[in-house]
């Protein structure tokens, strides 16, 4: 335990926050070497990093001798995706890794990741997973770290939490847009908590044209009924795309609006405790916290989301469910 403290006060980690670390401790197994630079250079292709950014994130690897609690943090992790590959069971949340540790902090998620993705292609391989999905599927992480600099102005990959999704097997891209293997978690109309489904995330790819994603929710069902032996009867999602105030600003044949059309809205404890005004601003513009006196006005939704908020109005995070052809 007294190595537990020490990692505890390097990353920064209130006592309350101690779960994360508990988990890392109790995976256990051999410590594997990282992808040489040959093997690294073609993981940072596979998932689609900005090439640009490929120097500072091989120079960041971490090293067993000059940065051992970096290198425990990261086998540590990288069991843990391993053991947990297909288990729903939610982990503890992964800490963002303190400024101080600059470029080795930015990137150290990314590593981890890295040092993970041979189990991963492994386990997909062995479910019958297409190379295209599996490539689809990890060039997340690329668009995060796109977003990352967009956003705040330096490159690293964060977003850690979302990717472990993606790392225990449980989030594939197919198509527009993106599903996890997920349960209800609330009374939902005639849908039980607990009830199977599939979360659906929208990655920012492009346009939401409804026949691009009239064919992802036609795909899903069959996909993991064929790879994972479960066809879901559902699908769900939480999102700020779902605010029915959308209505009001909105043509009702864009884009949003016949995507949000598909969902019956639900009550939703989770989504009623996130901020949709931060959630909003963030991804219509990619600012944390901006001066809305700043912000661009060059579209129906920008100028929507910043007229809404000064009138003194909030946006919401909705849930929504849509049944799934399961024929």
């Amino acid at each position: 335990m007294a190595e537990i403290a020490e990692l505890a006060r390097f990353v920064a980690l209130p006592p309350e926050e101690s779960a994360w670390l508990a988990e890392l401790a109790a995976a256990t197994g051999p410590d594997l070497p990282l992808p040489d630079e040959t093997q690294a250079r073609r993981l940072l292709t596979l998932l689609d990093i900005p090439a640009g950014d490929h120097a500072e994130a091989l120079a960041a690897a971490p090293h067993p001798d000059r940065d051992p609690q970096l290198w425990w943090l990261l086998q540590h992790g990288r069991r843990l995706l391993g053991q947990r590959l297909g288990d729903q069971t939610p982990l503890a949340s992964w800490p963002e890794l303190p400024e101080r540790l600059g470029a080795a902090g930015r990137w150290f998620y990314l590593w981890t990741f890295l040092a993970a993705t041979p189990q991963l292609l492994d386990y997909h391989e062995r479910h019958g997973v297409d190379s295209a999905v599996s490539a689809a599927t990890l060039a997340d992480l690329g668009s995060k770290a796109a977003l990352r600099r967009r956003t705040r102005g330096e490159a690293g990959l964060d977003k850690q939490d979302w990717f472990t999704l993606h790392y225990r097997g449980l989030l594939y891209a197919l198509g527009r847009l993106q599903f996890n293997v997920s349960r209800v978690r609330d009374e939902a109309d005639t849908l039980a908590p607990g009830t199977p489904c599939l979360g659906t995330h929208i990655p920012e790819t492009g346009p939401m044209a409804p026949a691009d994603c009239d064919a992802s929710f036609a795909a899903a069902p069959g996909f993991f009924a064929a790879h994972f032996g479960t066809r879901y009867p559902v699908a769900t999602c939480t999102s700020w795309l779902l605010d029915d105030q959308l209505a009001d600003y909105l043509p009702a044949e864009s884009n949003i609006l016949r995507f949000q059309r598909r969902f019956r809205l639900v009550d939703d404890g989770f989504a009623d405790g996130l901020d949709g005004d931060a959630n909003v601003l963030e991804f219509v513009f990619r600012r944390i916290g901006p001066d809305l006196d700043r912000l661009p006005r060059d579209t129906t939704l920008q100028r929507a989301v910043v007229d809404h908020l000064r009138a003194g109005r909030h946006w919401r995070v909705r849930t929504g469910w849509l049944p799934l052809a399961t024929g």
